[in-house]
């Protein structure tokens, strides 16, 4: 399961379509509040946590957004992740307290990552979607 991000109307073949998983997405939504919060209202900002059609309807939103997304990557070069109670070892595998417990030296860490890759292509979708809906 994830969000299927479709743009309104699309520049480039890069603003047609932008794909995130449930894990990927929640980091990219947490940005979007503390990023973007004065672009979109309380309402939108709700809706774009859900599969029901939320997003700003103008590429001139969307264009802030990017620009202010680039901004916060100037500093911050190795993605962004979310701390969480689950946790996953490197491999995605989810494990346990009790596993945790028993295995001192794991290093799991939180399944709410997204890659400085995948929010190039978050840029770049939103430069050339014309606005966009989350499915």
């Amino acid at each position: 399961m994830g969000m299927d991000v479709y743009g309104r109307k699309p520049s480039s073949p890069a603003g047609d379509y932008f794909r995130a998983n449930v894990w990927s997405w929640r980091p990219i939504h947490a940005l979007i509040l503390s990023l973007c919060s004065d672009l979109l209202d309380d309402e939108m900002l709700e809706k774009l946590s859900f599969n029901d059609g939320g997003g700003p309807q103008d590429q001139k939103t969307c264009t802030e957004m990017a620009q202010r997304f680039e901004q916060w990557m100037e500093h911050h070069a190795q993605g962004h992740g979310l701390e969480s109670d689950l946790r996953i070892t490197k491999e995605g595998r989810f494990v346990s307290a009790d596993e945790l417990a028993e295995n001192p030296e794991m290093e799991p860490m939180s399944p709410y990552e997204v890659s400085d890759e995948h929010l190039k292509k978050w840029i770049g979708f939103l430069r050339h979607c014309g606005g966009f809906e989350v499915w």
